[in-house]
């Protein structure tokens, strides 16, 4: 009979130290201007058109600034939504999005309480932009393009729908942003010609011919100007890379890559050249290391700003780390990466961006300078390896001070399936993959990445994220990090 007496006081005594709780649950919910809470049967009141708050997308806030990421950590109190400046793209976002994984057809996880109705698809409308000013030269700059090709099939069923017109339209207003904007065109504008790389064959043999008609494509995009350096630009020979240089000179897009070949800009009242390399003859040849530093400085001499590119380095998902000396691929050297890109900086480079591996790879900070050792696939339509890392890439916009210094930027992730083209990635895959191959290879010296792809200068802190392998243990209000194996 004890067992009995001792579980009513037990439930008494849970009830008295309930009880201020549950009485206040039941208090009437308070309405805007004193309005009484509807009855069960009776509609509420309109809410005023300027009050109603839409769902499920949040609330728009200023985008962050290149300043770096705010220090408090609590939840601030909330309020007005207040009205960005013209030079700040509104983003939709208030709190911080964590790289968790999303639903199987990859759109955005969707609230509880939104509709079941499918909702728009993720654009770059829905990411997060870096003020713009008037003060500072915006670079973006992206991998490795090609659109589509004529070869060894001529019959369109390597060419994208619609003959391509649309395969740039959702990441046209990022690129757009651009006081210069900069891609690897890898494979030749061309009609016609033969192919002296694959000598006959169709199969085992990686040509690409690009129809001359694409070109008007990277000119809505907003492209200012392509890298012609890399393996495939003479797939058809010097008629081929001369047919590039053609259709782009007619679109009004610089160009650079053969030796003589410099691409001239002028923005903002700055004079920019850009100069690619590569690891081959007939290009601006990154191995050639006295004759590659001799034409940075030259440049340099004459220009305010010079940005230099580079392909080369090992390709394939197992090799995304920046190794130390020389990097072998199927019997090629394909650079000292290190070495070429520190020493392109201290003889004047302001900027080196990096392509030829297929995946993205770390960045680094040196002497107050950026360096992205390689900026993946972006828009490679075709015989292209697009599973895994092949396939997540990024855009990169970097602001740089009027002497070339980096001051901060933007990451913008990105996503290619199958058979390709460039596609916002609403997951946000490429980030923690980014953060933690720069963080592995250039510690302290690495480029500081914050939650959303911002990117700031080291010695920044930025938003806290842990390793933690379950989510259970996730440290409350961090993202994750460095889940990169």
């Amino acid at each position: 009979m004890k067992k009995p007496v001792r579980f009513t006081v037990f439930l008494f005594a849970m009830m008295v130290a309930l009880g201020p709780w549950l009485a206040s649950s039941q208090q009437t919910t308070q309405h805007p201007a004193g309005e009484p809470a509807p009855q069960p049967n009776q509609s509420p009141s309109k809410v005023p058109e300027e009050l109603q708050i839409p769902t499920p997308t949040p609330s728009p806030e200023p985008s962050p600034s290149l300043a770096g990421p705010p220090t408090e950590t609590q939840t601030p109190t909330p309020e007005p939504t207040p009205t960005p400046s013209p030079h700040t793209t509104p983003v939709p976002a208030t709190g911080t999005p964590t790289p968790s994984p999303s639903p199987a057809n990859g759109a955005p996880a969707v609230s509880p309480s939104a509709s079941p109705t499918p909702g728009p698809a993720f654009t770059a409308a829905d990411l997060f932009f870096p003020p713009l000013n008037n003060r500072e030269i915006v670079v973006i700059a992206v991998g490795d393009v090609m659109l589509g090709t004529t070869f060894p099939d001529d019959d369109g069923s390597m060419l994208p729908p619609d003959d391509g017109a649309d395969l740039l339209s959702q990441v046209t207003p990022i690129l757009k942003r651009g006081d210069v904007v900069f891609g690897n065109l890898e494979g030749p504008m061309l009609e016609g010609g033969t192919s002296l790389k694959c000598h006959g064959k169709t199969t085992n043999c990686y040509a690409f011919r690009v129809p001359t008609r694409y070109g008007k494509y990277l000119q809505a995009a907003g492209f200012t100007a392509m890298g012609l350096a890399n393996n495939h630009a003479m797939d058809f020979g010097q008629e081929g890379r001369t047919s590039s240089r053609t259709v782009l000179d007619s679109l009004g897009i610089a160009h650079t890559g053969e030796i003589g070949d410099i691409a001239h800009l002028t923005v903002k009242g700055e004079k920019i050249e850009i100069i690619a390399f590569a690891t081959y003859p007939g290009a601006y040849n990154l191995l050639d290391l006295d004759g590659a530093l001799q034409t940075i400085r030259q440049a340099r001499a004459e220009s305010d700003i010079v940005i230099v590119s580079f392909h080369g380095g090992a390709e394939g998902a197992t090799h995304q780390h920046v190794l130390e000396g020389d990097e072998k691929f199927l019997g090629e050297d394909r650079g000292d990466l290190r070495r070429f890109a520190h020493a392109a900086i201290d003889a004047g480079a302001q900027l080196v961006i990096g392509s030829g591996p297929h995946v993205v790879r770390g960045m680094e900070i040196y002497q107050g300078k950026m360096i992205a050792y390689s900026l993946g696939n972006f828009a490679t339509y075709g015989p292209f390896n697009l599973s895994g890392e092949n396939g997540i890439s990024l855009i990169l916009e970097a602001h740089l001070a009027p002497d070339g210094s980096f001051l901060g930027g933007q990451v913008y992730p990105i996503r290619q399936e199958k058979p390709g083209g460039p596609k916002v990635d609403p997951s946000m895959s490429i980030l923690p993959v980014l953060r933690s191959l720069s963080q592995e290879d250039f510690g302290q010296n690495s480029v500081v990445e914050g939650p959303h792809g911002e990117l700031w200068l080291p010695g920044v802190e930025a938003a806290e994220c842990s390793n933690a392998p379950d989510m259970l243990d996730q440290a409350f209000r961090t993202n994750p990090c460095g889940i990169y194996p």
